[in-house]
């Protein structure tokens, strides 16, 4: 007996709940724990491989950046694979993306949502990459936070330049604003006045202090 195919509404809002609850999956914070590091309470506070690297090193925070990426890019392939349209394709990678930024499984804000991000884009679009990773390399003269704004704030608008399909221009433009927006959001704690909102959004700022070896200063920390 052969089995019915299941009806295209199913298919097209499963893809993207999946890709959330794939996307919520928390890999930098479970690589932590496993290294006795709670993220949550440590160094920024941020649960992503940003902090990660700084309170367990580069190897770490690189394992958990791919498979952060890994996170928006197998919900895209998949959909492709099952010959879903392109626009649920990429609805299921920005779901990903929103599911690593406020995790269910956490029931908090989580990471930042650039290393997800870019695993949608190596799916929808790869040559948008060169966009986006040449204001992560420029970034390591004028600031990591700076160019990373630049590069996300303006993906959209060079989407549709570059004369992308719709739904890829749609994506570009979605992607821009959950970076952002969760930029802006900050950490638990953090203030809302909008002067520091919009350093964390240019400069993606913690405010999270941080304590000196010394024990008697501290500063925000970057």
């Amino acid at each position: 007996m052969m089995l019915e195919p299941m009806p295209d509404i199913l298919t097209n809002a499963g893809a993207p709940l999946i890709g959330y609850l794939l996307g919520a999956v928390p890999f930098a914070l479970l690589i932590g724990r496993m290294l006795g590091i709670d993220l949550r309470t440590e160094g920024t506070g941020n649960v992503g491989a940003g902090n990660l690297t700084k309170l367990a090193g580069l190897t770490y925070g690189a394992a958990a950046a791919v498979l952060d990426g890994l996170k928006g890019l197998l919900p895209v392939l998949v959909a492709r694979r099952l010959g879903l349209a392109d626009g649920v394709a990429a609805a299921a990678g920005v779901a990903a993306v929103i599911g690593h930024n406020w995790s269910i499984y956490l029931r908090s804000r989580s990471g930042r949502g650039m290393a997800t991000s870019v695993g949608v884009l190596v799916g929808l679009a790869p040559s948008l990459m060169v966009w986006t990773g040449l204001w992560a390399v420029i970034g390591w003269w004028i600031g990591g936070g700076l160019g990373g704004f630049v590069g996300w704030a303006l993906l959209g608008p060079v989407a549709v330049m570059a004369g992308y399909p719709r739904p890829v221009v749609m994506t570009a433009f979605t992607l821009s604003l959950i970076v952002l927006l969760r930029r802006a959001q900050g950490q638990d704690g953090d203030s809302f006045e909008w002067r520091e909102v919009a350093e964390r959004v240019v400069w993606d700022t913690d405010r999270r202090p941080e304590t000196l070896e010394d024990g008697r200063a501290e500063r925000p920390v970057r």
